[in-house]
């Protein structure tokens, strides 16, 4: 898979609603671990490397399609000259 279609297939799923829910249902369990009082230090820990692991998927998914918005720029340019 080349860079352009990465970049597409980044943007169709982060535009998808079914997996933004699942993302933003991941996102309120582990952060609901940081406001319960029973929680101990380890749970606290795990939330936090989940919530970190998932900001990173999306921050992958970004760089895909910022990438592909480059490379479809520098097509443009190429064009022009």
């Amino acid at each position: 898979m080349d860079k352009r279609e990465m970049a597409q297939r980044a943007a169709t799923l982060l535009g998808d609603d079914v997996l933004q829910s699942a993302f933003n249902g991941v996102l309120s369990y582990h952060t609901g671990v940081f406001t319960r009082a029973s929680a101990t230090e380890a749970e606290v820990l795990e939330a936090r490397r989940m919530v970190m692991a998932l900001h990173e998927v999306k921050s992958q998914l970004r760089r895909y399609v910022a990438t592909g918005e480059m490379l479809a720029k520098k097509d443009q340019d190429r064009e022009h000259d």
